[in-house]
């Protein structure tokens, strides 16, 4: 399944892209079901069996996309480390190996990095762009957008590959033996300090110097992202109360995909729920 996945992720254009996010999925599954040995034997039998078929470069870029969340995410949940702190070090752990095996690829082929790395992640930052310029999104817009979705889209791509990872787990893990402490994804909430790191690089992108406002831009795009999520749980949350229809929730996912704005919106949500407890229990008052 891992290499089915993964052979689907980089021979179907477009759409090996779904397949791709679910790489790591088997082996977490079995490494919690049968044991982390299972789960290591998985990777490392992946990594052989395409080193055979293709070279040091696709067993880099399958430990990238699926191999080092297969090792990491099932051993932080075993050891009890609970979701949100294990998808944060799982996602850490990826990104250090993203950077070492990119100064690595640097320093052995004597190419420019910022470069290599630009070059690398062109098109999905011109089909994003593209998608969000039908939307709506241009000019000065537009092009914020592009700049700073160089190292943000690669940070966010991480983080949302491991929570889907997670979420698929969720569904499974009552065929697990000790199945791991994944609440629900309508009760997610980013730390309260998190909002310091947002006023923090908002503030400093009126730095005059444009490398620390690049440095900004990209904080700010990540921390973005995830007042996305705890809005968009805080909206979960309120479709699992009313008892929304699916056909409702279908509309709302495609325009969640197609309308940049909506996501904007929901980032807001997001972070007004910081002080709004929007999915608080109301009191009733005793009258």
């Amino acid at each position: 399944m891992t290499l089915a996945l993964f052979l689907a992720f980089t021979t179907i254009p477009a759409a090996g892209l779904f397949p791709g996010i679910f790489i790591p999925l088997p082996a977490i599954y079995f490494s919690l079901k049968r044991g982390r040995a299972t789960g290591a034997a998985i990777v490392a039998i992946s990594a052989a069996v395409l080193g055979i078929m293709a070279d040091g470069i696709t067993i880099a870029i399958y430990l990238v996309q699926g191999g080092v969340l297969a090792l990491v995410l099932p051993y932080l949940l075993a050891e009890g480390k609970g979701a949100a702190r294990s998808l944060a070090y799982a996602v850490a752990v990826n990104l250090a190996l993203i950077i070492a095996l990119a100064v690595v690829y640097g320093v052995v082929r004597e190419v420019n990095l910022d470069q290599q790395i630009l070059k690398g992640i062109e098109t999905s930052i011109a089909q994003t762009a593209a998608l969000y310029e039908k939307a709506g999104l241009k000019g000065e817009e537009l092009e914020t957008l592009k700049e700073g979705l160089t190292p943000a889209m690669m940070i966010i791509s991480v983080i949302a590959v491991a929570g889907l990872n997670l979420l698929a787990l969720a569904r499974l893990s009552s065929r697990l033996p000790e199945p791991p402490a994944i609440g629900p994804f309508r009760d997610f909430k980013n730390p309260e300090p998190l909002v310091w790191v947002l006023i923090a690089a908002g503030f400093a992108l009126l730095v005059p110097d444009g490398a620390i406002a690049r440095i900004a831009l990209n904080i700010l795009i990540v921390t973005v992202f995830m007042y996305f999520l705890q809005g968009l749980a805080a909206v979960l949350h309120y479709f699992a109360r009313a008892s929304t229809p699916q056909f409702l929730k279908v509309i709302f996912y495609i325009l969640l995909l197609i309308q940049p704005y909506l996501v904007i919106g929901l980032a807001l949500i997001g972070i007004f729920d910081i002080w709004g407890n929007f999915r608080t229990p109301k009191q009733r008052e005793n009258l």
